[in-house]
């Protein structure tokens, strides 16, 4: 949205999502538009595209996923320091070329002082949940159905592998008996560890951060749309596209389980991240 409406690029720490002439990510630390690199991220979305220039004012929004985002995995895997956190918030991977002119996947980071600002968006944990079983499905072969029945067995199956070590694990100690049954309790638990490291992670680095939920997209396009540029300072030139609501998938859980969500939610997220969550589970 940003780049349709300000004709100016925006930037991914992920090398691979949009390439120059010869295939490969163009660094922001190069000296041109079609000049690749091995510097390592943040890389242009769409460097070669005419349509669009290099921002010359204001900060360039720069898509990063931090940590503490596996799927399907154990709680040793998940679980996260807050600088392993931030480590993953400045780097991300791409492909350079062997003497052999073959692709190499590196991994790369940039350093923390760059970062001067930060837009942390919020979804609904439901519909983040769900849409993650969805893109699991989408690089595993479409094992489960697209559907509540198939979610509550993808979810069911990944708790029988893991129960026995969440179990016994300290960290679940305090909610354990009351999430083991939640489908797809893991990822509610990797969700709030998420947004509470976000939220440290800009304190302690001192930036603004600006918050958007996922919701205000819908509410009040136009809004969230300028503050967003104002918070960027960048001048919007064009309309925006038209924004497509991502479906909700409340449904998905019995009342039960939502009410036990947000026991978890209660117990573990601090007082920030609660605060910008807890209207999700109001009636």
């Amino acid at each position: 949205m940003v780049k349709r409406v300000t004709s100016l690029r925006t930037a991914s720490n992920y090398g691979q999502e949009s390439v120059g002439e010869d295939g490969l990510g163009v660094s922001l630390f190069t000296t041109n538009d079609t000049e690749t690199s091995t510097v390592g991220p943040p890389f242009w979305i769409t460097p070669t595209n005419p349509k669009y220039k290099n921002p010359s004012k204001g900060y360039i929004l720069t898509k990063t996923h931090c940590g503490s985002r596996c799927q399907n995995c154990s709680v040793s895997k998940y679980l996260e320091s807050l600088d392993l956190f931030l480590q993953q918030c400045l780097e991300g991977s791409y492909n350079v070329k062997d003497e052999d002119g073959r692709l190499t996947k590196k991994v790369g980071s940039y350093n923390k002082e760059l970062v001067k600002r930060a837009v942390h968006l919020i979804r609904d944990p439901f519909d983040n949940v769900v849409s993650r079983f969805h893109l699991y499905n989408k690089h595993h072969a479409a094992v489960y159905p697209r559907s509540r029945e198939g979610f509550r067995k993808f979810c069911s199956d990944e708790g029988k592998r893991y129960y026995s070590e969440e179990q016994q694990s300290k960290f679940y100690h305090a909610v354990f008996d009351t999430v083991k049954d939640v489908p797809c309790h893991a990822d509610f638990y990797r969700y709030i560890q998420w947004h509470n490291l976000a939220f440290i992670t800009t304190w302690n680095l001192d930036i603004p951060s600006l918050i958007i939920h996922y919701e205000n997209y819908t509410d009040n396009f136009k809004k969230t749309q300028d503050t967003l540029l104002d918070f960027l300072g960048q001048d919007g030139l064009h309309d925006a596209p038209e924004f497509v609501t991502g479906k909700t998938y409340r449904e998905y859980y019995l009342q039960e389980e939502i009410d036990a969500v947000h026991v978890l939610f209660s117990k573990l997220a601090l007082e920030k991240t609660w605060t910008n969550i807890q209207h999700y589970f109001e009636e």
